[in-house]
């Protein structure tokens, strides 16, 4: 048993920005509340004593406390039902809900069956509310907690073929692991992949991008998370061309990592130049050497050095005639 020792005289302004975005959410928009919805700082319009008292498990009470119905990033959308003296629904009213102190909070306004949503941020964790009816007048108090729809998610810096895998855990509006079989969006560079989550909850995204920097998110109802990946080469040409004079043939030199970003030694690498292939092995130092053919005319030349899936591409010109 929960007792609030409270006299309660609200008077509140007319705006009810968080009940609008309460009822905008439920269109299916990605609400983002850090510039949207402010607690509203009710320190001069609630007066707070000890000559009030409400049992907030009293069932007889103008309040009923309800639930969260929806999650949002860095928000909860809670419904709570308000009744008049005689317990009938209290419609078209405007409520009030304190988040931690009965001071700070947001107003709604009540549906035909008494019902306010409120659209509350808040810091994951256990959370207080403090409900208050401004008819009868009433006041109770319920715990809501907070928590990442989507966690698990973080920023990458790799090298190619990693065989690291993207992963977010999804959480129902219970708190739990969603289970098997639901569906997040992944979008990297604004191509999207459709992922099913495994028992656990989680859903993967391997990452096997080319070389290169990239904006990840990953998306499940309305929440959203963000993160950059960036994807280094294992394949790093070692070989500068000019405008020089060169003969029949010339050196070519590039060097292989592995996944770590360690010399990968004792690996055959390939070359395409000029329509042909060329293999080279590489050394300790993960460097492979290629002795190429000079074209006989003028012109750009692309060599493209390649090792399983990774690729890099050098620019070979010809300026001038042996």
């Amino acid at each position: 048993m929960i007792s609030i020792l409270l006299s309660v005289s609200v008077s509140f302004a007319a705006d009810e920005n968080a009940t609008d975005l309460a009822l905008n959410a439920q269109k299916g928009d990605i609400v983002d509340v850090s510039n949207q919805n402010e607690i509203v700082d009710t320190s001069n319009e609630v007066a707070v004593s000890a000559d009030y008292s409400v049992d907030s498990n009293d069932s007889s009470s103008s309040i009923i406390p309800g639930k969260v119905v929806k999650r949002y990033n860095g928000a909860v959308e809670y419904s709570a039902t308000f009744l008049d003296g005689e317990g009938k629904p209290l419609q078209n009213t405007v409520v009030y809900c304190g988040l931690d102190s009965v001071l700070l909070g947001v107003n709604a306004t009540t549906d035909s069956n008494g019902v306010a949503l409120f659209l509350l941020p808040g810091k994951k964790g256990v959370h207080t509310l403090y409900l208050v009816n401004t008819v009868t007048p009433g006041i109770v108090s319920d715990n809501i907690t907070v928590f990442d729809v989507l966690s698990g998610n973080k920023n990458y810096n790799l090298y190619f073929n990693s065989g690291k895998y993207y992963t977010v855990k999804v959480y129902g509006n219970d708190g739990k692991p969603v289970g098997a079989n639901k569906k997040v969006t992944f979008t990297v560079n604004l191509k999207k992949h459709i992922v099913k989550t495994d028992k656990k909850g989680n859903a993967k995204l391997k990452i096997n991008f080319q070389p290169g920097s990239y904006l990840v998110t990953a998306q499940y109802g309305n929440f959203l998370v963000a993160n950059k990946i960036i994807v280094k080469p294992i394949l790093i040409p070692m070989t500068q061309f000019g405008a020089k004079k060169i003969g029949k043939t010339f050196k070519f030199k590039v060097k292989l990592l592995n996944n770590k970003g360690k010399a990968f030694k004792n690996k055959k690498v390939k070359v395409k130049f000029n329509k042909k292939n060329y293999l080279a092995k590489t050394n300790k130092k993960g460097i492979a050497t290629f002795t190429l053919k000079t074209p006989t005319k003028m012109g750009s030349y692309k060599l493209v050095s390649s090792y399983g899936k990774a690729k890099v591409t050098s620019l070979f010109q010809r300026y001038y005639i042996r």
